[in-house]
C-alpha cells in the first residue's frame, strides 16, 4: 500500500493542492484505483462510504486534462443535485491555481444560466443525467472531446429509471473514453449495463467484514418516554454532540422535528423535498461550517452526501431496509475518524434492529442514561449485581 500519492506520478499542482488541504496518505480505494485509472483502464470501484472513492477517480481524470484545450475533457454523472455539488466542491479544491474549469449540468437549477456557463467551456462537468440529457438535445454541449466518464453512485442513478439516458449519454462519445464507476453499492442491474458499456473492466471490491468502518459505535436505547423526542431531547443534552444528523422517515414530519427542537433551544435546521433549493444550499453550508449543529433529515438526500466532521447519527425511525442503514451511518466516522450512531427505539422495535445488525454483521450496543451519562446496558447490570451481593454479604 503507498504511502502518499507522489509514487501515483500525478500532475504537480495536484501534489501541491492536495498537501495544501493536508491530505497525505492514500485510503485503501485510491491505491487500489488511481494506478488502472493513470493506466487507461475502465474500473468498477465498490467500496463503503467515507473511504475516499470520489478522489479515487478524481484524481487521475484532473491530472488526464489538458488544460490548453477549451472543451469539455471529462464528465461525471451522479444522481443528485447535492451529490453533484459535492463533487463540484472536491473538485475545485484540487484544480487552484490552474486554467482548468469545473462546472455542474444539474436538475431543478435555471437552465439559461447553465446554458451560460457552457460557453465558457469548462473541461470538467459533473451532471444530472436528465438536465444533461435535455442541454445534449439542444445541440448546447458538444460531446466528442470526451474522454473519461464517471458514474458516482450508479445503483442511485439506475433507481430513478435513467438507464436509457445513461445510455444515451455514452453513445454520444467516442468509443475510446475511459468509464469509470464508483459506489457503495452495485446491483445486478447496474453491473450488467456496466459491462455492455466497458472495455474489459476492473473490478475493485473492497468489501471487508464489516459493511462500516471500525470507528464507529452502534447502540441503542430503548425509549420509554411518551414521545422519542423527549429520549433524543435527553440524549443531545447529556452527550452535547458537536454534529449530529437525525434521520426520520416521513418527509413531511421533517418540520415539526425541527420546530420542536427549536423549541428546546437547539442550534437545528431540517432538509425535506419542499425545501428549496437555495435554502437546501444554505442549510448544507452552516451545517458543514458548523454554524448549525443538527440536521433532521430523510435518507432522500443523505446518500452519497459527504457532511463534514458528524459525530453522532441519531436514528428516530429505524431506516426501511440495511442499505439505507449503512448509508446513514456512513455520515459519521469518515477518513478514519470517530462516530457514534444512536438507534432510539421502542421495545417492539428491538427484533427488527438485531436482524438488521446480524445481517449487516455489526455488533449493536443497548445503553441508558444513569446520572447524566450514557452507559451500556451489560455495565449497569454489572454495577447493581455488585451492588446486591455487597449488600448480602454485609453484617447486620
Amino acid at each position: 500500500m503507498k504511502n502518499n500519492f507522489e509514487s501515483f506520478q500525478l500532475n504537480s499542482f495536484i501534489l501541491d493542492n492536495l498537501s495544501k488541504e493536508g491530505i497525505c496518505k492514500p485510503t485503501e480505494i485510491q491505491n487500489e484505483a488511481i494506478p488502472l485509472i493513470m493506466q487507461g483502464k475502465d474500473v468498477v470501484g465498490k467500496a463503503k462510504t467515507g473511504t475516499g472513492k470520489t478522489f479515487a477517480y478524481l484524481l487521475p481524470m484532473i491530472h488526464k486534462i489538458d488544460p490548453q484545450k477549451r472543451e469539455l475533457q471529462m464528465l461525471v454523472l451522479a444522481p443528485s443535485r447535492e451529490l453533484s455539488l459535492q463533487i463540484q466542491r472536491e473538485a475545485k479544491r484540487i484544480i487552484q491555481g490552474t486554467e482548468i474549469l469545473v462546472d455542474t449540468i444539474l436538475e431543478g437549477m435555471d437552465i439559461n444560466r447553465q446554458l451560460d456557463k457552457l460557453k465558457q467551456k469548462p473541461q470538467l462537468i459533473i451532471a444530472t443525467p436528465g438536465r444533461l440529457m435535455h442541454i445534449i438535445g439542444l445541440n448546447k454541449i458538444k460531446m466528442h472531446g470526451v474522454r473519461g466518464i464517471a458514474f458516482d453512485e450508479v445503483d442511485q442513478i439506475l433507481e430513478q429509471g435513467l438507464r436509457e439516458k445513461v445510455m444515451a449519454i455514452v453513445k454520444t462519445t467516442l468509443k475510446d473514453r475511459q468509464l469509470l464507476s464508483f459506489s457503495a453499492t452495485l446491483s445486478e442491474e447496474a453491473k450488467e449495463i456496466l459491462l455492455q458499456l466497458m472495455q474489459e473492466p476492473e473490478f475493485i471490491h473492497l468489501d471487508h467484514a464489516k459493511p462500516v468502518p471500525a470507528e464507529i459505535e452502534h447502540q441503542y436505547i430503548i425509549s420509554k418516554s411518551p414521545t422519542k423526542m423527549e429520549t433524543l431531547e435527553e440524549l443531545l443534552q447529556v452527550l452535547k454532540p458537536q454534529k449530529s444528523l437525525v434521520f426520520i422517515n416521513k418527509n413531511e414530519n421533517v418540520d415539526r422535528f425541527v420546530k420542536e427542537l427549536k423549541s428546546m433551544g437547539f442550534s437545528v435546521g431540517g432538509i425535506q423535498t419542499r425545501t428549496k433549493n437555495q435554502d437546501r444550499q444554505h442549510l448544507l453550508s452552516t451545517f458543514n461550517n458548523g454554524k448549525l449543529k443538527i440536521l433532521v433529515t430523510t435518507d432522500l438526500f443523505t446518500r452519497g452526501m459527504d457532511f463534514q466532521n458528524v459525530t453522532h447519527i441519531f436514528n428516530m425511525d429505524l431506516p426501511l431496509n440495511k442499505v439505507d442503514y449503512l448509508h446513514r451511518a456512513g455520515r459519521t466516522g469518515r477518513m478514519h475518524r470517530e462516530g457514534s450512531v444512536m438507534n432510539i427505539v421502542r421495545d417492539r422495535e428491538k427484533f427488527v434492529l438485531y436482524k438488521m445488525m446480524k445481517q449487516l454483521n455489526i455488533e449493536v450496543v443497548p445503553v441508558d442514561i444513569i446520572g447524566g451519562k450514557v452507559i451500556p446496558v451489560k455495565a449497569i447490570i454489572q454495577r447493581n449485581r455488585r451492588r446486591g451481593q455487597q449488600q448480602k454479604n454485609s453484617p447486620l
